[in-house]
């Protein structure tokens, strides 16, 4: 099964970007080339490549998901 993580562009540059994920991890070797990110853009990522932009409303229910996730894992976030 693939998972996808999701997270928020802090800085681009070229077709690279510094992404922060919802685990508070960060990025910068993550290829946005496909996708039209700005800064403050949210977007769905596999491996080192960022696959689609995601609005605001729906970035946040997804970290919503990822929030229940960890509690029924048992990992505290």
């Amino acid at each position: 099964m693939c998972t996808t993580r999701v997270g928020r562009v802090l800085d681009i540059s070229g077709r690279n970007a510094l992404i922060e994920f919802f685990d508070g991890h960060t990025s910068n070797a993550i290829d946005i080339s496909m996708v039209e990110a700005r800064v403050g853009s949210y977007v769905e990522v596999f491996g080192n490549l960022a696959l689609s932009l995601l609005s605001e409303t729906e970035a946040r229910k997804r970290r919503l998901a990822w929030k229940e996730i960890m509690k029924a894992a048992g990992v505290a976030k």
